[in-house]
C-alpha cells in the first residue's frame, strides 16, 4: 500500500499538493486502491482519492490507523560526508529506522559549508528522507539537524546510550554494549567522516559518557560504517 506524509493535520478531506500527486501519477498508484497517510500531527490513516483538480488531488478518509510504536530513539551522529556517500547514508538510514540524525563537521571532515550553502543541503536532504519515508513505509519522518557541536549533542542526549565507532577498539561491540543495558534507552551512535574521528574526538565523546565500539576486525568506509551500526543495533533490539 501506498504511503505518503503531508505537512498538515488529517481531516475527513484533504488537499494534496502538485508534487505528492505528481509522484502518484508516476508510481502509477490506482485510485480505487486506499493510500496510508501521515499528517503534521502525526496521525495515520487511510484515504480514497476521490478526484482531481488544477493538478492537486483530493482524497477522502476511510480510517484512522494505529501505526507501530518503538520504545526507544535510534540517533546517528554522522560527520559530513562528500556528496553522494552523505545522501546515500541519509536514505539507507532512514530505511533502518533512525529517529534523529545529526550532521557535524569535525576536525577530519572534507566537506565544510558556509551556511548559505548548508541551507540548501538541507532541503535536498529532508526531500531524500522523505522520499525513503515514503518508498519503505515508515510511520514517521526522521529528524535531521545541523548546526549543532557534538559536544552539544552529547548534551542534549545525555540519557542515550552514547556510543562511538572507533578503529582502534577491538573488544567492545555493539551487541556488548547493548546487552550490558536493562531498559530501553535511547541509543546514539557516532560516525567519523572519511578521515575519521581525531583522537581527542573520540575522548571527548568517552568524557561525555560514551564508550568506543568496534564495527568488527576490517576497517570500513565511513558510509559503510553507519549502515552497518544502525543495521547491528536495529538487529539487537528489534530482531
Amino acid at each position: 500500500m501506498k504511503k505518503i506524509f503531508i505537512d498538515s493535520p488529517l481531516t475527513d478531506e484533504i488537499i494534496l499538493d502538485k508534487e505528492i500527486t505528481h509522484h502518484l501519477r508516476v508510481f502509477r498508484h490506482d485510485v480505487h486502491q486506499p493510500l496510508t497517510v501521515t499528517g503534521s500531527d502525526n496521525r495515520s490513516a487511510l484515504y480514497k482519492i476521490s478526484g482531481e483538480e488544477h493538478g492537486k488531488a483530493r482524497a477522502s478518509l476511510i480510517e484512522f490507523v494505529e501505526e507501530l510504536t518503538v520504545t526507544h530513539r535510534t540517533i546517528l551522529v554522522q560527520s559530513l560526508l562528500k556528496g553522494d556517500k552523505l545522501e546515500w547514508v541519509l536514505q539507507k538510514a532512514t530505511e533502518l529506522n533512525v529517529d534523529t540524525i545529526y550532521l557535524v563537521t569535525t576536525a577530519n571532515s572534507i566537506v565544510k559549508y558556509d551556511d548559505k550553502k548548508l541551507q540548501a543541503k538541507l532541503n535536498r536532504w529532508d526531500k531524500i528522507t522523505l522520499e525513503a519515508s515514503q518508498q519503505c513505509g515508515r510511520s514517521q519522518l526522521p529528524s535531521i539537524v545541523i548546526n549543532e557541536t557534538i559536544s552539544s549533542i552529547m548534551e542534549l542526549e545525555k540519557e542515550a546510550i552514547k556510543l562511538v565507532a572507533y578503529e582502534r577498539e577491538d573488544g567492545y561491540s555493539i551487541k556488548q554494549a547493548l546487552q550490558e543495558e536493562k531498559d530501553d534507552r535511547d541509543i546514539l551512535i557516532c560516525i567519523g567522516p572519511e578521515g575519521g574521528f581525531q583522537e581527542k574526538e573520540i575522548n571527548d565523546i568517552i568524557n561525555s559518557g560514551g564508550q568506543s565500539i568496534t564495527l568488527g576486525p576490517t576497517i570500513l568506509r565511513a558510509e559503510t560504517a553507519a549502515i552497518a551500526a544502525l543495521s547491528m543495533i536495529q538487529y539487537e533490539i528489534e530482531l
